[in-house]
């Protein structure tokens, strides 16, 4: 039957077909079985980095303020760096270094490969300089959003302040840096694009609620809104594509992948949206509280942490459930994927890696 059909289609069929059943392939390999668990010694909060090393490392951070940096390949640690603050977000990684918030407002810059210390950003003694998300590299500085609504610019070789961006309100999640512009979501339901050389602001848009971490698939910006919505915006002339109402608050940042948009809710839902027009493709239900981590999308499968401690494995066309497993506590940061293992962190202080 395979043979028939593949000598019937046409030259670009029969390419998409063999690219489908490879993705297929793929799915199929991933089995879902623990292939190692790192200990730390308080609660994983933060969500997964991987370095590509040589060697590949995985971050991530505790609740006291440690990150941790894992050898990629067989679980044991490479190093520790110490904080006084819980870990916010996920760190960020990029030209060897690796950066990451702390809750009081700390940022830090290490040496990825053995932690060694490049530069820290400190807080003042306001209790409005508090961070709860992470950070974004690009253009050579590093971004991070406030508590009291300021969005800061450090220059990513030394540290030092660039400039700072004022929004109306607070800000409580962290921007990204796509397409030469810094993406921001605001708690007042303002969506923001910022000039990265000067920290001012160059076009917008909104939503009735806060907003959390943009996204972009180079063409297009997508954020999802606290008042359950989710917006495609087309970069160049600033033209709305859609937007789509979930029915539930969003917690997450939209995730894009193969004409997807991923988002998780404040009831524990995962919903999957077209790209293309905004309709929704279907709907998962974890059975526990609110997503927390974005869902992530890989080899035809979605990674999604629930906040009752499973971690699902969701075929992407379908949103049927592969596998589940479950871990000792509440998975609240997103999960990474890299070299056909997903690694994720919980609450009840691991960090695991399922192939």
């Amino acid at each position: 039957m395979k043979r028939v059909l593949l000598v019937s289609l046409p030259a670009l069929a029969l390419c998409l077909a063999v690219s489908a059943l490879a993705e297929i392939e793929q799915a199929l390999a991933f089995e879902g079985v623990l292939g190692w668990m790192y200990k730390a010694s308080a609660p994983i909060g933060s969500g997964i980095a991987v370095y590509g090393g040589p060697p590949p490392l995985v971050l991530a951070g505790d609740n006291t303020g440690a990150l941790h940096a894992v050898y990629a390949a067989s679980g044991q640690g490479a190093w520790i760096s110490k904080g006084g603050f819980s870990v916010a977000g996920t760190p960020t990684v990029s030209d060897g270094l690796v950066v990451f918030a702390q809750g009081d407002g700390t940022i830090t810059a290490l040496a990825a490969a053995d932690g060694s210390p490049l530069w820290r950003h400190s807080p003042g003694d306001d209790a409005a300089d508090t961070v709860v998300d992470g950070t974004a590299i690009g253009g050579g500085m590093v971004f991070f959003a406030r508590g009291d609504g300021r969005m800061v610019a450090l220059d990513l070789k030394t540290g030092a302040p660039r400039w700072e961006y004022v929004s109306e309100g607070q800000l409580r999640s962290a921007p990204a840096f796509a397409n030469g512009l810094v993406l921001l979501g605001e708690q007042n339901g303002k969506f923001s694009a910022i000039d990265p050389a000067s920290g001012r602001r160059i076009w917008g848009g909104g939503a009735g609620g806060p907003i959390n971490t943009p996204a972009s698939d180079g063409e297009n910006v997508y954020f999802s809104s606290w008042d359950g919505s989710v917006h495609k915006v087309r970069i160049k002339g600033v033209v709305p594509q859609w937007n789509v109402n979930v029915g539930d608050s969003v917690t997450t940042p939209p995730f894009v992948a193969n004409g997807r948009v991923l988002v998780g809710t404040a009831r524990g839902r995962v919903e999957a949206i077209s790209a293309g027009n905004g309709a929704r493709l279907w709907t998962f239900d974890t059975g526990g509280g609110s997503v927390s981590g974005a869902p992530l999308e890989a080899d035809g499968l979605v990674f999604v942490g629930g906040g009752q401690g499973t971690f699902f494995v969701l075929d992407a066309a379908t949103g049927a459930a592969r596998f589940t497993f479950p871990t000792g506590g509440g998975i609240n940061g997103s999960a990474a994927f890299a070299g056909g293992v997903v690694f994720l962190g919980s609450a009840d202080g691991s960090i695991y890696a399922i192939r």
